[in-house]
């Protein structure tokens, strides 16, 4: 099996530089237009399974990747991270340290959510619930799985694929909208095979 995981494309509030979080803002249109270019990179790739976040922008970047050749089925356990009161806050112009998603990416583990946020252990639990109960199970039958989240969701299955070696093989950064990561998956591990190097110095 090969995952190809990816974060959603672009919207006015990447562009605007506002945290989103669980907010449901929909794709602008260059994040459809990367979303359709996408599509082209990956038009001979026979999905066996799509699967997205319920919020808007995943979904219509998988609906537009996936151009009806199968369905998107969505699950709530590939939610981006909830912000908290931050959510909505422009980051652009504050310093590193003074962003609410400080160390999220550089240093997962001492993530400190802002108030009435979730939790990086709590991301984690549940992208592993979604790894063990959804995709493990079907391992001999799908071949090739589309999976499109967020950024701090993309993050938190690199750590319940790879534990310990997710930093390494991650990165220090949120990727950029729509760039791409295949993973194989063989008698239940996870094993690297492209891992996106576009990063996204803001949200």
């Amino acid at each position: 099996m090969k995952l190809y995981l990816l974060r959603h494309g672009r919207t006015l509030w990447n562009e605007a530089g506002r945290l989103q979080g669980r907010t449901d803002v929909p794709l602008s249109a260059a994040g459809r237009e990367s979303a359709r270019k996408t599509a082209e990179l990956l038009a001979d790739v026979p999905f066996s399974a799509a699967f997205s976040s319920p919020l808007s922008r995943a979904r219509e970047t998988a609906e537009l990747i996936a151009g009806g050749r199968i369905p998107v089925r969505t699950d709530a356990r590939l939610l981006e991270l909830s912000f908290g009161a931050a959510e909505g806050m422009c980051i652009l112009g504050l310093q590193r340290e003074e962003r609410p998603t400080f160390r999220l990416f550089s240093d997962p583990e001492h993530y400190v959510p802002p108030e009435g946020g979730e939790s990086y252990r709590a991301l984690c639990r549940r992208c592993k619930d979604f790894l063990r109960e959804v995709i493990l199970p079907r391992e001999q039958d799908w071949e090739h799985v589309l999976i499109v989240a967020h950024g701090g969701t993309v993050r938190g299955l690199f750590s319940a694929m790879f534990g310990a070696r997710a930093q390494e093989i991650y990165g220090s950064h949120v990727q950029k909208n729509c760039a791409v990561n295949r993973i194989a998956c063989a008698a239940g591990a996870f094993f690297p095979e492209q891992i996106a190097r576009d990063y996204c110095e803001e949200v």
